[in-house]
C-alpha cells in the first residue's frame, strides 16, 4: 500500500487534512507543517479549506469530518479561542496552561469505525489490535493545545498551569450509544445473576477492537466507513481551575492563649482564634477566592499555652484554584506587618515555593532537633545534687506513650525518642523555680518529658531527680530545618 493510495481512500471518505495526517501517523509539529511532511511521504498536498486563486475554483462549503467531527477545523478552533476568551481568564496572572478536553464517544466510534473501514480496504497493512492512527488524545495535543497557546499567549505547563476544562458534545451522541448498548449485550452477554457492564470510554478502549469484535458484527450496528454527518461537534461547556500556589515562611508565636488550627469542641468554638486563620486571613484573598480550600502545614505544632520563639516554625499554605503563582517582595512584606499587627502571631521569609519543596515541612517533623525553655516548679529548693542530675550534655534517650491528652487524636504507641542535651540552672527570684533547655528529636512530647505522666514518659526530669515537678511555661526555641530560605527586602 502506497501513502497516497490510503490519502485518497481517506479523501473518498471525507476525511479531513489533519486526519489524513492522523492515519499517516504524523507526529509533532509536522501538523503545522503539513505540506512539507505530505511531500516527503510521496503524497499530494490538497487542502480544499484553503481559497484558490482561480476563480473559476471557489471556496465550496466543506463536510464534516467523519473521524474528527470537525474537531480540527479552523472553525472550530476559531469558535473554541473564542469561548475561552469569553471566560474570565484574564483574572488568572499565570505563564502556563493546560488542557483537558473532554470527548464524547460518538468520537471513540467513529475512530472504530474507520479502523474496520481500513482492515477492509487495506487488509495487509493494519493490524487488528493495534490502532492505525494516531490517537485523538495525542492529536489533540499535538494540533489543539499548541494553537490555544499561541494564541493566549502561554506555555504549555502541565505541572502547574492554569487548567482549562473543556466539555465537548455531539447530537448523535445518545443515539450512537443506545446502539452500542445492542451491540454490546450480543459481542459481551451478561453473565447469569451479573449486570451488563455500562457504557464508557475504557469499555471501548479494553473490548472493542477488530481482534475481539468480529467486523462482521460490528457492521449489523455501525456504518463502515463511518456516514458524513450533518452536524459537528459543539461545545458543551469550559471552567477554569488555577494552579496551586504554594507560599512559605516562618511563624513566630507569641500568645499563650492561641490554637494552632481552629479549635472547636461539641460543635462550639473554644477559642475564637488560631495560628492558621491569622495566617491565611491576610495572605488569602491574594492568591484566591475561597480560603474554606486552602491546606494550612507546619513542620510540627504548639499547644495553646506554647509560645515558638527564636527564628520561628517553617509552615507553608497549599493555595488550590489560585489568581497567581508568583509574590511580589513589597506584598509580602505587607502581609507580615498586617499578621504581626495581630499582637499574637509573627511572620517572616514569607516566599512562594514550588511542590517539591514540601518535603523540607514533612522531614521536619521527625527528623529534625528542637530546642525548648521550660520553667518547671520543684517541691522545695533546688539544690546543687538536682542540678547535677539534670546536666546531660550528652543526652539520653527515653520511651514515650502516646500522651493521654493526645490519645483522641494520635494512636497509641510506645515510640522511642532521643533527648540530645539537658541543661538545668535555678530562676534567680525563685529557688524552687528551674530553667531547663532541652534539644530533643522532633515529635518528643516536653510536658510528659518533664512529670513524666504517671510513668508513661521513662526516664523523665521527675525520674531522674526522684520528685515531681511541674511544669509552669514552655517555650520552642529553635527548630533545627533550615527553609524556607532567608528574604530580604
Amino acid at each position: 500500500m502506497k501513502n497516497q493510495d490510503l490519502v485518497n481512500y481517506l479523501r473518498e471518505c471525507g476525511v479531513c487534512l489533519f486526519c489524513q495526517l492522523r492515519y499517516l501517523k504524523a507526529r509533532g509539529n509536522e501538523y503545522q507543517n503539513r505540506r512539507q511532511y505530505l511531500e516527503k511521504v510521496n503524497v499530494e498536498y490538497k487542502d480544499e479549506t484553503e481559497s484558490s486563486s482561480d476563480p473559476a475554483h471557489k471556496k465550496k462549503r466543506q463536510n464534516v469530518c467523519p473521524t474528527c467531527l470537525d474537531l480540527f477545523s479552523k472553525s472550530f478552533k476559531d469558535q473554541l479561542l473564542q469561548a475561552i476568551l469569553d471566560t474570565d481568564i484574564a483574572k488568572y496572572e499565570c505563564d502556563g496552561i493546560v488542557v483537558a478536553i473532554s470527548i464524547p464517544i460518538v468520537l471513540q466510534l467513529r475512530q472504530l469505525s474507520m479502523w474496520y473501514a481500513l482492515i477492509d480496504k487495506f487488509e495487509k497493512n493494519f493490524h487488528q489490535d493495534r490502532a492505525p492512527d494516531v490517537s485523538l488524545k495525542e492529536a489533540i495535543k499535538l494540533i489543539l493545545n499548541p494553537t490555544i497557546c499561541e494564541n493566549l499567549k502561554k506555555k504549555y505547563d502541565i505541572d502547574n498551569g492554569l487548567r482549562i476544562n473543556i466539555n465537548l458534545c455531539h447530537e448523535l451522541e445518545n443515539e450512537e450509544i443506545a446502539r452500542l448498548e445492542k451491540l454490546n449485550n450480543v459481542a459481551y452477554p451478561p453473565k447469569t445473576g451479573h449486570k451488563l457492564e455500562p457504557i464508557s470510554r475504557s469499555l471501548i478502549e479494553k473490548k472493542y477492537t477488530p481482534l475481539r469484535v468480529s467486523s462482521e458484527l460490528f457492521k449489523k450496528t455501525f456504518s463502515v466507513p463511518p456516514s458524513i454527518p450533518n452536524e459537528s461537534l459543539k461545545l458543551d461547556s469550559i471552567s477554569l481551575v488555577g494552579p496551586t500556589a504554594y507560599v512559605a515562611g516562618r511563624y513566630r508565636k507569641v500568645s499563650r492563649k492561641l490554637s494552632h488550627t481552629p479549635w472547636v469542641l461539641n460543635g462550639k468554638r473554644v477559642m475564637d482564634d488560631s495560628i492558621e486563620e491569622i495566617i491565611i486571613r491576610y495572605i488569602a484573598t491574594y492568591f484566591c477566592e475561597d480560603r474554606t480550600k486552602i491546606n494550612f502545614m507546619s513542620s510540627g505544632r504548639e499547644d495553646v499555652d506554647v509560645r515558638c520563639l527564636g527564628t520561628g516554625r517553617p509552615f507553608v499554605l497549599e493555595i488550590s484554584n489560585a489568581f497567581r503563582t508568583s509574590l511580589p517582595p513589597e506584598q509580602a512584606r505587607q502581609m507580615e506587618e498586617c499578621i504581626d499587627a495581630s499582637q499574637k502571631v509573627s511572620v517572616r521569609n514569607l516566599q512562594v515555593v514550588s511542590r517539591d519543596d514540601l518535603s523540607h515541612i514533612k522531614m521536619g517533623e521527625e527528623q529534625k532537633r528542637k530546642c525548648y525553655r521550660a520553667l518547671c516548679q520543684l517541691d522545695g529548693f533546688a539544690t546543687a545534687d538536682i542540678l547535677e542530675k539534670l546536666n546531660l550534655p550528652k543526652g539520653f534517650e527515653i520511651q514515650q506513650k502516646t500522651p493521654i491528652r493526645v490519645l483522641h487524636r494520635r494512636p497509641l504507641h510506645t515510640r522511642p525518642r532521643a533527648v540530645y542535651s539537658l541543661k538545668a540552672s535555678v530562676y534567680a527570684q525563685n529557688k524552687r523555680l528551674l530553667i531547663l533547655d532541652v534539644v530533643t528529636q522532633a515529635g518528643t512530647y516536653i510536658k510528659e518529658l518533664v512529670h513524666g505522666e504517671f510513668g508513661r514518659t521513662t526516664p523523665s526530669v521527675s525520674s531522674l531527680i526522684g520528685q515531681p515537678v511541674d511544669i509552669v511555661a514552655l517555650d520552642v526555641m529553635e527548630i533545627d530545618l533550615d527553609w524556607p530560605p532567608a528574604v530580604t527586602f
